[in-house]
């Protein structure tokens, strides 16, 4: 029985800053012909910004709800914001939309085939997004075995739980033990920012 569901993906880059002000700022900036990825790089404080900003491919349900409204509701090529949402300020760029990919296929969001770097990047992108959501690490572990989350549920089946213990630990910038799971490792220090 073929399910003919098909869904939406973007692809997209967002800057995060904690004023209107600077977001507004740096909008000018880019209207004014500055490079998205060079701002990101130079402004954001979403840890994406080592990839100029970069989210990667992602479907509904991934990011908070008012950032996924702006995504999803801009055209190609848009530069949306500032959208205010409980981390701060986002300027988003969508850069590639796909309207009708079948969930299980298409863009790597956490697809069989891609390579695992990829789906490291994947991953790394939902445990941010779960950081920036206020989660605790031990909670984001529970996030990427949940259901609802069905490319990090995907991609959490494909590099297992090491993998993923470990792409958590760097992303909330604490250090894995590779001789033991890393339980303890994911103490109550994870709501710090620590800038490496």
């Amino acid at each position: 029985m073929a399910k003919e569901r098909k869904v939406k993906k973007v692809q997209a880059r967002h800057i995060l800053v904690g004023s209107k002000e600077l977001a507004d700022e740096l909008k000018t900036k880019i209207d004014g012909g500055e490079e998205f990825t060079k701002l990101a790089e130079e402004h954001s404080e979403c840890p994406s910004k080592k990839r100029g900003g970069d989210l990667g491919w992602f479907g509904k349900g991934a990011m908070v709800r008012p950032f996924e409204i702006a995504a999803f509701t801009a055209q190609e090529g848009d530069i949306v914001g500032p959208i205010k949402t409980e981390f701060g300020w986002h300027l988003i760029y969508v850069y590639e939309i796909q309207e009708d990919v079948n969930p299980d296929a298409g863009p790597p969001t956490g697809d069989e085939d891609a390579d695992e770097d990829t789906l490291r990047m994947v991953a790394e992108n939902y445990a941010h997004e779960f950081m920036m959501l206020g989660y605790t690490s031990k909670k984001v572990l529970s996030l990427f075995t949940s259901p609802h989350f069905k490319s990090a549920n995907t991609v959490y089946n494909i590099l297992g739980a090491d993998v993923i213990n470990d792409v958590i630990a760097q992303v909330f910038g604490q250090k894995t033990e590779q001789t033991q799971p890393s339980q303890d490792a994911a103490g109550e220090g994870d709501s710090q920012k620590n800038d490496r």
